[in-house]
């Protein structure tokens, strides 16, 4: 977490940065303008908020997985992980339970629709 906070600091000074890096390479560094603030804090808060909208929409994600809680078997306990769905094994079963279907919108279906 206390990465993910850092990451999104850096992003939102990296504008503030570029420009301070910007006007100390200027060859007359007694400019007498302001900085221009409202466009910094704007152009940094666009890249952090991108950055924490972008960066879960990129990551791998775990489609047709499902957690496995920890367990006990014959004695022995067994750490959880990230399984198959259908593969789950569920106390008190010998078989693991199948994978459930998708939901079927109520549009989808074909009973009781006027013909």
């Amino acid at each position: 977490m206390i990465r993910r906070v850092l990451i999104e600091l850096l992003l939102f000074s990296a504008p503030f940065v570029v420009f301070y890096l910007y006007r100390m390479a200027s060859r007359d560094m007694s400019v007498k303008d302001r900085w221009p603030l409202t466009s910094l804090v704007i152009a940094g808060g666009v890249l952090a908020v991108g950055a924490l909208v972008l960066g879960p929409l990129l990551e791998p994600s775990d489609g047709g997985k499902c957690y496995q809680a920890p367990r006990y078997v014959n004695g022995e306990r067994i750490p959880g992980k990230q399984v198959e769905c259908s593969e789950i094994a569920v106390p008190g079963r010998d078989t693991p339970v199948p994978a459930p279907a998708p939901p079927v919108a109520p549009r989808d279906e074909e009973i009781g629709r006027p013909q």
